[in-house]
């Protein structure tokens, strides 16, 4: 598909007298003669006071239904929006419909008078519309399709001027304007203004102009000047016909030289290339689905432009790189969470609540849930309802539930175990994360107050907080499990009493620093510094005292006992358990500290040979009595939520080898098991614990998926709808030459795109955008036999970049636009 767009040469000025009326407000309308131009072919004008052209069909019906003093100048180019072409006007909008081409309604005006009312309703609905004018009269006439009339002054206008196919029914009786005080009425497309000061002539009433009020929430580039010049520029397109996906690449050609805008889908810039004359320039289309436009700017106005040459799709979440592996766990562990989504019901008002259940019980667990949004967000539209319900019933001293399950008319099953330490802190990982994937900040706020007083009352109840080390504590449980060794070495129990042993458990701590950080950000946010700057001291003492009592020089000490315990048959100095995966993830280690975690899992493989397929220890060595048998469950079992969050800390410190090689495992586990489950015995037969056993495990299957992401694919979300993208590929470790990976969050289809490609010679090209990235943080992985690069170029300009090693591993590293193209060499 080639496609040409040209300006067309203007050769005359068009004498309008009846320009001379304007007469508004507006400082464009005036009594001076408007300079405007018409082709030869009498198919276009151009209107010096805006800049802007107006052609065509639009140009016939601009100038047989009223010109200028019923539509005022053309303010921008023609583009679309919604679907339909576009093209504002100082008082209206015009829209081409093609399903109506050869009818009078081929051409409609924007119902901008009802918009601007709605609008104010939403904002002041006390101030709603009341019925006027209940009858007809000689000098008034009365719609009952809206139950409003009009009279006088404005039905003559009315009637004069278009009447109901230009301006609509009204929607308003007449009322007083609060700004101007003026004696206004509201339209469907339209608003009407009575100026006592013209009284007796033609321009006592005005309309509003409301297509300058509406287009002012467009992208300022739509209001940039034409050139208005006599020499045509040409500017092609080539590419492929229809719709297209993110990053499909278009050849852009034209005979001038200039600077190239382009526009997504609803027309916000989202690029800037130069453009050479003659000399093809391939693009990669991102920003908003739908028709993308672009303009050519030479000595700041704009030469050339146009708005049908293709439209995006809505992006499909994906990666490609001919590997079954990289290519297929994203669908198969969206499999295994679409069959864990329930939806129950809130006792409080039976309003439906979903959420994503744990594969050994059919409740809605808070922290299953949390930790299964790394896989659901990507395709889950309602990530808010499970997060809302925990928040309706927060308990007045600030904690949250554990649980709940109800049918309207059954039992209410819900709780907290009072064992777990770990509620809170995920109640804001989980909010952090919906927040990340819909981008609704009031909704955000909503929960801020929630999401205060849980670690409030983490840092402060007795019942969580030691005073003495300035850390949380729990009763003496397997990590962040649910349930206490009992005191004679084989009961369990889940509530506090007098018997109860006091521990410090080290991810307690982690996911209660890493959650301050995350609250203090969202304070800085909503421009609250000073709550922001508490949360994050308490942070960093946290982060000092668990440090101090905690690390043992290799790894987080299982449990710091407040109450004396001697477990029977175990050396609790060497017990490695699975939150030390989940610090790797928490931003609490120095990288000397996570590169000495990740080579103890290392060790802990080699030590067991092939007899244990995998390292992804719950708990190793398990405790030999108190808790459940030995290498089973969270006593010793091998749960790939461990291997995921070891997987996704391996590929940020330097360990890419390692990381691959766990989501390969994790792979070969699921064929030969059929599934994913909670945790395998040391053999990797599923740990299947009833018969209602679920082998679709959302917990470690979304720990595993967000390796992949996070880490191999590399596309970390540093702030909400991937505005603010860490980039950090690491494919150069595989095999693969190239690979095209497109991430889209199902609650506002918000994406982020990028391909990667590494030529024979050692050349990286890469290619990237989204929907709303402003920018991007590059962390490339270079390929270990590439010589020191000695170029990055980006949109074809040289760019400044560092380089950095960890583990061997080498990287480049340079801040990038939000979308484009690159070149290493």
């Amino acid at each position: 598909m080639r496609l040409v767009q040209r300006v067309r040469p203007l050769k005359f000025l068009l004498a309008s007298l009846a320009i001379l009326l304007i007469l508004t407000g507006s400082p464009l309308s005036s009594l001076s003669q408007p300079a405007a131009k018409a082709a030869p072919s009498g198919g276009s004008m151009y209107f010096n006071e805006t800049g802007q052209y107006l052609q065509g069909t639009f140009l016939e019906y601009w100038q047989s239904h009223g010109g200028l003093p019923i539509f005022g100048f053309p303010i921008t180019p023609q583009f679309y929006e919604n679907g339909y072409m576009v093209q504002y006007f100082e008082r209206n909008r015009f829209e081409y419909h093609p399903e109506n081409a050869g009818t009078p309604y081929e051409v409609l005006l924007g119902l901008l008078g009802r918009e601007k009312l709605d609008a104010e309703t939403a904002a002041h609905p006390q101030n709603g519309a009341t019925a006027g004018l209940a009858h007809a009269s000689d000098d008034s006439l009365f719609f009952k399709e809206t139950n409003f009339g009009i009279g006088g002054a404005f039905l003559d206008y009315w009637q004069k001027n278009g009447g109901l196919p230009q301006f609509g029914y009204p929607i308003t009786a007449e009322q007083t304007d609060p700004a101007t005080r003026l004696t206004v009425q509201y339209f469907e497309r339209a608003v009407f203004e009575f100026h006592p000061e013209n009284a007796g002539t033609p321009y006592a009433v005005l309309l509003s102009l409301l297509g300058r009020e509406r287009a002012a929430n467009l992208d300022p580039a739509l209001f940039d000047r034409w050139s208005g010049q006599e020499q045509a520029v040409q500017l092609t397109v080539s590419g492929p016909a229809g719709k297209v996906q993110p990053l499909t690449p278009f050849q852009v050609n034209s005979d001038t030289s200039g600077q190239l805008k382009l526009f997504d889908g609803q027309n916000r810039v989202y690029a800037t290339y130069p453009l050479e004359a003659n000399t093809p320039l391939t693009i990669y289309p991102a920003g908003n689905p739908g028709p993308q436009g672009a303009q050519l700017y030479r000595d700041g106005q704009v030469v050339a432009g146009r708005w049908d040459w293709f439209e995006l799709a809505s992006p499909q979440n994906g990666i490609v790189t001919g590997d079954p592996i990289w290519d297929g766990l994203y669908p198969r562990v969206k499999g295994f969470l679409e069959k864990d989504a329930v939806t129950y019901y809130s006792p409080l008002d039976n309003s439906p609540v979903l959420g994503y259940r744990s594969p050994d019980t059919p409740y809605i667990w808070l922290r299953d849930h949390v930790y299964q949004e790394k896989g659901f967000k990507f395709f889950e539209k309602n990530m808010k309802s499970a997060l809302d319900y925990f928040r309706s019933t927060q308990h007045p001293d600030g904690s949250f539930d554990d649980y709940f399950q109800y049918f309207p008319g059954g039992d209410v099953y819900k709780g907290q175990i009072e064992v777990e330490a770990d509620r809170e802190y995920l109640f804001v990982e989980g909010v952090w994360t919906a927040w990340q994937a819909n981008g609704d900040d009031a909704w955000l706020r909503d929960n801020l107050t929630a999401m205060e007083r849980g670690l409030e009352y983490t840092y402060t109840d007795p019942k969580r907080w030691d005073s003495e080390h300035g850390l949380v504590k729990r009763a003496f449980t397997i990590d962040t499990w649910d349930f206490e060794q009992g005191s004679d070495g084989t009961n369990i129990r889940r509530n506090f009493d007098n018997k109860t042993r006091w521990s410090i458990m080290h991810g307690d701590n982690t996911g209660l620093y890493h959650a301050s950080k995350v609250l203090a950000r969202i304070e800085r946010y909503f421009g609250r510094d000073q709550e922001a700057a508490k949360w994050d001291s308490r942070a960093d003492q946290l982060l000092v005292n668990l440090n101090k009592y905690a690390w043992n020089g290799q790894f987080y000490t299982h449990q710091v006992h407040l109450t004396p315990v001697d477990p029977t048959g175990v050396d609790e100095k060497t017990q490695l358990s699975l939150s030390n995966a989940y610090a790797l993830e928490r931003d609490t280690l120095t990288l000397d500290q996570a590169i000495s975690l990740i080579k103890t899992y290392q060790a802990r493989r080699a030590a067991y040979g092939p007899k244990v397929f995998a390292e992804w220890y719950s708990i190793d060595p398990p405790f030999q009595q108190g808790f459940s048998y030995p290498g089973q469950y969270v006593n010793g079992g091998i749960m790939p939520l461990v291997g995921g969050a070891l997987a996704r800390g391996a590929f940020a410190y330097g360990f890419e080898d390692y990381g691959v090689d766990i989501l390969r495992r994790y792979w070969q586990l699921l064929d030969q098991s059929g599934g994913s489950y909670l945790w395998y015995h040391p053999d990797g037969t599923p740990g299947i614990g009833t018969t209602s056993t679920l082998p679709t495990d959302g917990w470690g299957s979304s720990e595993m998926l967000n390796a992949l992401v996070e880490g191999l694919a590399g596309v970390v979300d540093q702030f909400k709808l991937y505005r603010e993208v860490h980039l950090a590929p690491t494919w150069a470790i595989t095999d693969r030459p190239r690979a095209a990976v497109t991430l889209s969050y199902g609650a506002s289809e918000a994406y982020f795109s990028y391909t990667w490609q590494l030529s024979p010679d050692k050349t990286i090209q890469m290619t990237w955008g989204g929907q709303q990235t402003q920018s991007v943080q590059l962390h490339l992985l270079l390929p270990a036999d590439q010589p020191a690069p000695a170029q990055l170029t980006v949109n074809g300009q040289p760019v400044a970049f560092t380089l950095s090693t960890i583990q061997g591993s080498r990287y480049l590293d340079a801040l990038l636009p939000g979308s484009g193209s690159l070149s290493v060499k």
